[in-house]
């Protein structure tokens, strides 16, 4: 189903990141119909021109792989708030992009009450997308405290100064100084054996 013709379903072009209603440039050049490498374009002039206070707060980068015929190529997208969605696209224009634009804003508007309502942290909702050719395939909802990166990317999220508390910083911490002491013993076993 194509992203325009599902104009009644906001959790398709926005959902609910922890405490933020986003939306992503797949989503967005999807449904404007506009070629993704286009809408990159637009945002990283945005990056560019305007202060770092706003981009910084309103934009973030994600970089997947994805397989394309025999190679695997990275993806960038990039993930926006509500005021960086309205940044983007103040300069689309045309009668067909201001509707696309209200769709946009009410879907905002609508993850928003459905934030605002949830009386419980935990009823929130995160969603996994998986992309095919630029369009959603499938979505999953995922719990607060799970997330999905390769092992090359585990170290570099933990770097990430917003990522992790403190306490699980050192609770990954004392298991990796377990399991470091654990295969050194092994090794060592290993070596008075040889």
């Amino acid at each position: 189903m194509n992203l325009q013709q599902s104009k009644n379903y906001p959790a398709q072009l926005v959902f609910i990141n922890g405490q933020q209603t986003i939306t992503n440039s797949l989503i967005v050049a999807d449904y404007f119909g506009k070629l993704h490498h286009h809408v990159l374009r637009k945002i990283e002039t945005i990056l560019k021109d305007a202060p770092h206070e706003f981009t910084s707060n309103h934009f973030w980068c994600d970089v997947k792989n994805q397989q394309v015929g025999a190679t695997t190529r990275d993806l960038k997208c990039y993930h926006m708030t509500k005021d960086g969605f309205m940044f983007l696209v103040m300069g689309f224009t045309g009668a067909k992009a201001a509707e696309l634009k209200i769709n946009f804003i009410n879907a905002f508007n609508e993850a928003q009450k459905r934030l605002n309502s949830t009386q419980h942290p935990f009823e929130r909702q995160r969603m996994m997308f998986t992309w095919e050719g630029g369009k959603i395939v499938s979505s999953q909802p995922i719990h607060d405290d799970q997330f999905v990166t390769s092992r090359d990317k585990l170290v570099q999220y933990m770097r990430e100064p917003r990522f992790l508390s403190l306490e699980q910083l050192l609770e990954i911490s004392e298991a990796a100084n377990q399991q470091i002491a654990t295969l050194a013993r092994l090794a060592e076993k290993q070596a008075r054996l040889r």
